[in-house]
């Protein structure tokens, strides 16, 4: 409590940055938005949690989004969607930087701007994992 006539000091700016990181994700990501679990009104196929293999689907026209499998405290941390072709797009997953982490299976949904160069119809999402040597190919149908 402030004495009268004074006002409380205001947080260091570190505090506040490391917060703003905390509600909005992992930073350095090459995502536009990382939301915990599965949307809403998510029409996109849903992932399987077993198989851990990610999933992919439409937002809106133009934006999709990628559900990734993995420790709800350390999901991982994707680039920015890299053209590939008129229909493709590939992003890679890294690590994520926070430790320790969880040690449960719930899924991630990792949201992406459709870049202009991608302008044909299906468009086919690569996903590969920095850790991994799987690929995944995945379709993103007409929106």
């Amino acid at each position: 409590m402030t004495r009268p006539g004074r006002r409380a000091a205001a947080p260091p700016i570190a505090a506040v940055v490391l917060a703003l990181l905390a509600l909005t994700g992992c930073s350095g990501s090459g995502a536009d938005q990382t939301i915990r679990g599965i949307p809403d009104d998510w029409e996109g196929p849903m992932p399987d949690p077993l198989s851990g293999e990610p999933s992919a689907g439409w937002i809106d026209d133009d934006e999709f989004a990628i559900i990734t499998m993995g420790s709800g405290s350390c999901p991982p941390v994707p680039s920015a969607p890299q053209v590939r072709g008129s229909g493709e797009v590939e992003v890679e997953f890294g690590p994520s930087p926070n430790n320790p982490c969880t040690a449960d299976m719930g899924p991630t949904t990792h949201v992406f701007r459709l870049p202009p160069a991608v302008i044909d119809r299906p468009v086919t999402v690569t996903v590969t994992y920095q850790d991994y040597d799987e690929v995944y190919e995945l379709g993103l149908p007409d929106p």
